[in-house]
Formats: C-alpha cells, sequence, structure tokens
C-alpha cells in the first residue's frame, strides 16, 4: 500500500518509526519507507536515509545519500555533513569543511544554518572570531521569525555593556523567542527577575513576583513539568501574587494528568473532591489521590487522612485516616502527625493515648508547623499527656499568632483573662486583662474570624468594661460588646443584655431572655424568666404556671438556682 503514497506521506511514516511518535521505535521499519521516498528523488527521503545510516553507524552510507540531498538543495544535509565534518565521522575531521558546509546551507536561506554559522564566528570554530558577523547570522534567523535567532540576540544584548545597565533590549528578544515557545528564553527573563538584574533591583517585591508569575505561566503553557506543576498548586491555592482559580488551575493539572505526573492526579484529585473546575466526585477523587499517595506524595497521603477523618464524599473512617496520617508521618510531613496527635487527643481512635497526642503534636513543633504551636498551647494549658504549664502555653500561642494562626489570638486572651482572675498581684492582674483586651479586639477585627469564638470575645471584652477589669469601667462600651456578642449568638451574652435593659425596656429584655432559651436552651435564661413571671418584677404581672415551667426546664439542666428555688415554692 505504502507504493502509492506520495513521498511526504512516506517521510511522515518513516519519522513516526524513526523517533517512536505515538508508537514503538523501529528505525529498520523507517527505513523502509525513507527508502521509497528516496528512490523516488526526493531529497527529504535522500536526507533521511541518510539519517538513517548515521544511527547505524555506517558513516560512508551515511555521507553518499546526504550527499544525494545535497544536490537536490536540500539545506539540512548541509548542517548534517557539518557535524559528521567536526566530529570526523565518514569523512576527515575538518573544521573548516564544517564551515564551509554551514555557509552553504546558510546561503540557501535556512534559519538552523544561520543559527550554526552565527556560533561558528561566535566560537571560531573553522574562521575566526567575529562579532559582527556573529550578530548578523542571528539577526537573519530572527528576521525569518526563528526562536533560537531572537533568543541568541537577547543574550547578545544582555552580556553587551549597555545590557549590563538596561536589558529593556535584551527582554524584547526574549519576549518574542518567549512568543514562539523558546523555553530557554522564558527561563532567562525569570532569572532577570528573580536574581534580580540590577536594572530591577529598585522594584518593588511585588512587581518582581507577579513578573515572575507571569513567565512561569508562560513556560507552563510550553510544557514546561515544574512550571505547570507550580501555576496548578498557586491557583488551587492562592498566594500573595495569584488569587484562587479553580477552573485554571483545574486545567494545568489536566494538562499534567495528559503525563501521568503525580501531582497531576493530586491536583486533579482535589478539584473533583471539592467540585472545583471539575465535577464534584468522590469516587474520582479518591481514586486520584490514592494514586498519588501511593507513589509517595505526601500531600496526597495528608489529604486521604482529612477525607477519611471528616467524612468527605465518603463515610467518617478513622481508622482508615489514621493509616494515611500514618504514611504520611513516615515521611515527616507535619500535618500528618499534627492530624495522628489530635485523633489521639480526641479519642477518635482504638488504643488513643494522651502522651501520644502530645508525642506527635512535639515531632510536628520541631518541623516549625505553625498548628502545632496552636495546639501545643492548648496541651500545655490543659495537660494533655504532659504536665500544665501556663508559661509554655503562653509562648505557645504567641509562637502560633506571630505564624498567622487566627485561632491563636482568642485562646491567648481567654488564657490571660483567666489567669488575670486569679492573679493575687492586682497590678500584674491588670496588665494581664489589658493584655487580654487586645487580644480580643484584635480576633474580632479578623475578616475569617470563627463566629462563635469572636461572640465569646465580645462577652469577655463586656465583662471587662462593665467590672473594671484592666481598663476603666464604661457602662457604654460594655453594652456595645454585650450586644455584639448577643447578636453573634451567645446566649451569656443575650442575659446580659436582659440584665441591661430590663429597668427601661423590659420587653427587648424579655426578648433577648426568650432567644437565648430558643437557641441555646440556656438554663439560666430560663431561670430568669421563671423569676420574672414568679416575683411581678419590671411591670411583669405574677404567673406561676408560667414560672414553674422555666423553672422546670432550667432544674432539669441542673442549674443549681432553679433547683434551689422550686424548693421553696
Amino acid at each position: 500500500m505504502s507504493d502509492n503514497q506520495s513521498p511526504k506521506a512516506l517521510n511522515d511514516l518513516g519519522d513516526k518509526y524513526f523517533y517512536g511518535q505515538e508508537t514503538t521505535r523501529n528505525i529498520e521499519l523507517a527505513f523502509t519507507y525513507y527508502k521509497q521516498a528516496a528512490d523516488q528523488g526526493n531529497p527529504v527521503g535522500l536526507y533521511n536515509v541518510g539519517k538513517y545510516f548515521f544511527a547505524k553507524d555506517e558513516f560512508k552510507k551515511a555521507v553518499e545519500y546526504l550527499q544525494k540531498a545535497l544536490l537536490s538543495g536540500y539545506s539540512k544535509a548541509y548542517l548534517m555533513l557539518a557535524n559528521m565534518s567536526l566530529e570526523g565521522k565518514g569523512m576527515h575531521k575538518s573544521k573548516k569543511k564544517a564551515f564551509k558546509y554551514t555557509m552553504d546551507g546558510a546561503n540557501l536561506g535556512d534559519t538552523d544554518a544561520y543559527n550554526q554559522l552565527a556560533r561558528y564566528y561566535q566560537k571560531g570554530i573553522g574562521c575566526s572570531k567575529d562579532e559582527k558577523l556573529t550578530r548578523k547570522y542571528y539577526q537573519l534567523s530572527a528576521d525569518k521569525n526563528n526562536r533560537e535567532g531572537m533568543y541568541q540576540l537577547g543574550l547578545i544584548e544582555l552580556d553587551s555593556p549597555k545590557g549590563k545597565k538596561n536589558p529593556e533590549a535584551a527582554l524584547h528578544w526574549f519576549d518574542k523567542a518567549s512568543e514562539m515557545g523558546s523555553q530557554e528564553a522564558i527561563q532567562t527573563v525569570i532569572s532577570l527577575y528573580t536574581a534580580p538584574h540590577p536594572y530591577f533591583k529598585k522594584r518593588s517585591q511585588a512587581f518582581l513576583k507577579e513578573m515572575i508569575f507571569f513567565y512561569t505561566e508562560l513556560l507552563a503553557r510550553n510544557g514546561d513539568v515544574p512550571a505547570l506543576e507550580k501555576v496548578a498548586s498557586d491557583y488551587l491555592e492562592g498566594t500573595d501574587v495569584t488569587k484562587k482559580n479553580p477552573e485554571k488551575a483545574s486545567d494545568y493539572f489536566r494538562m499534567l494528568l495528559a503525563l501521568d505526573n503525580t501531582i497531576g492526579y493530586y491536583g486533579s484529585g482535589i478539584c473533583h473532591l471539592l467540585g472545583c473546575g471539575a465535577a464534584k466526585d468522590g469516587k474520582v477523587a479518591i481514586e486520584r489521590l490514592k494514586i498519588a499517595a501511593e507513589r509517595g506524595y505526601e500531600k496526597a497521603m495528608t489529604k486521604l487522612g482529612d477525607i477519611y477523618r471528616n467524612g468527605i464524599l465518603t463515610d467518617p473512617d478513622p481508622e482508615e485516616a489514621k493509616k494515611w496520617y500514618y504514611e504520611a508521618a513516615k515521611q515527616n510531613a507535619p500535618e500528618a502527625l499534627v492530624n495522628l496527635g489530635l485523633l489521639h487527643y480526641r479519642a477518635d481512635i482504638a488504643n488513643s493515648s494522651p502522651e501520644l497526642a502530645f508525642q506527635y503534636i512535639e515531632s510536628a513543633v520541631k518541623k516549625g508547623n505553625p498548628q502545632a504551636y496552636y495546639w501545643m498551647g492548648i496541651f500545655r494549658e490543659k495537660g494533655v499527656g504532659c504536665d500544665v504549664d501556663l508559661i509554655q502555653a503562653e509562648k505557645f500561642y504567641q509562637k502560633a499568632i506571630s505564624e498567622g494562626i487566627i485561632a491563636a489570638t482568642y485562646k491567648y486572651g481567654v488564657l490571660l483573662f483567666e489567669t488575670a482572675k486569679k492573679q493575687k498581684q492586682k497590678r500584674k492582674a491588670s496588665q494581664q486583662y489589658l493584655q487580654a483586651r487586645d487580644q480580643f479586639i484584635q480576633y474580632v477585627g479578623y475578616p475569617q474570624k470563627a463566629t462563635a469564638n469572636a461572640a465569646f470575645s465580645c462577652y469577655f471584652l463586656g465583662q471587662q468594661y462593665q467590672n473594671g477589669l484592666g481598663v476603666t469601667k464604661s457602662e457604654r462600651r460594655a453594652r456595645f460588646w454585650f450586644e455584639t456578642g448577643a447578636e453573634s449568638g451567645y446566649s451569656k451574652a443575650m442575659i446580659e443584655m436582659y440584665r441591661i435593659l430590663r429597668d427601661k425596656e423590659i420587653q427587648p429584655a424579655i426578648n433577648w431572655l426568650k432567644k437565648a432559651d430558643e437557641e441555646s436552651e440556656d438554663s439560666e435564661a430560663m431561670y430568669e424568666l421563671g423569676l420574672l413571671y414568679l416575683n411581678e418584677e419590671y411591670g411583669i404581672d405574677k404567673d406561676l404556671n408560667k414560672a414553674k415551667y422555666y423553672l422546670e426546664r432550667s432544674a432539669r439542666l441542673n442549674y443549681k438556682p432553679a433547683l434551689d428555688r422550686l424548693m421553696m415554692l
């Protein structure tokens, strides 16, 4: 069937087998197609047969066919003969002959020959070094949109006295080469912003990071695997330079997946897990994460642990979570160590142990994990697997705060507040209360704060201004903080709002008590409601049935004042 094919089709088939394109490499089969094209007098076929004999180390035969290709004016044959001449394969080694072959190819307008001739002039191969002629031939190549010529012109400009002060002319050529897909040009530009070049030293870090990411993404689009991994991860997680973009992340992870890349499996699994940039599909997510995990990628192991611990798109399975966290921990993954510690701390697994919980958190602390600092603060404060040590707890909370762990701000504030309450020295207590206030205010101001903890913080602040704990008493500020805490859903703050309002605005005051009862079943709120209907105060008519209803409910929750009051009825 190949007898009726055109020389181009025959050469294309030969290339497929010669280079192993989408098939097993087989240069003997490639030769049969190349030879058929050559037998039709096709210059590319003649060249390819020469290439085949070169691969077989039959250099004399290679020269024979390459010479035939020359007679048809096929420029690539000149370049191959030039290289053979340099190496002394099939002919006497001769730099001058290599130069002549290359010049003949350049005279036919071959851009690869232009580049090779420029290199010869640059290094003095078969000729004298000549900077002007080097530039001339790279320029001829660049003028024909050859990316190598453009890239080399950029290097020449960069190495010039002017370029050492201002690389803009070099960047012009690097950018043109980059647009044509030159990975070397893109990497060179990245290095100029990374070092950075003296010309950019006065530019802001934000500008330099943005430029590095721009070119890294360009490198990724041209198939560079490390760049693909970085850009995909940056779009998935977001950075100070790049906002989260699940769709772009998913696209880049798909490119990595097509390359059978481990991070591609991990990222694609995450996208399917979260339904970001891909359909939400727990089965696919877990399958792909397991492939990445089984290849030793610790982030995938840790994420599988999270999936089974939290029951994300699957049933919760703490033991399976433990298995994956343990595998990641063997690779010293600090997040996995923290989570193993929490499985033991919360007694979610068989044979859990506070001592093991402490040991895992301590190991993560040694690796500098910010979350580990936070949990070590809690463990030291509560004596989990260790002795209570409030000084150490304070230090770990401070360390966690310095590492950006927002929850530690709240926890540290509570520790300071509770320590101040027990402090016998008034001056020291006042200082601790003041520090606590600062922590609570800082926590409430965080956009990422937990609603419940923010409400508790407001309640503590209300208490401080109500009682003058480290601050000047202020009914107005106390009301502000109690009301903010109440609106955020904390029942104790709602009860304080009742006490603030009951003398002048009894109905709004009662509404706060009822809200605390309905939303939180707060026993103290029930008790206060019972007293209202029992004592005929604040203009409320006595209603013994309502009083008993609220007091009995409060008593069932073991609220002692309610139990005592019922015994008196």
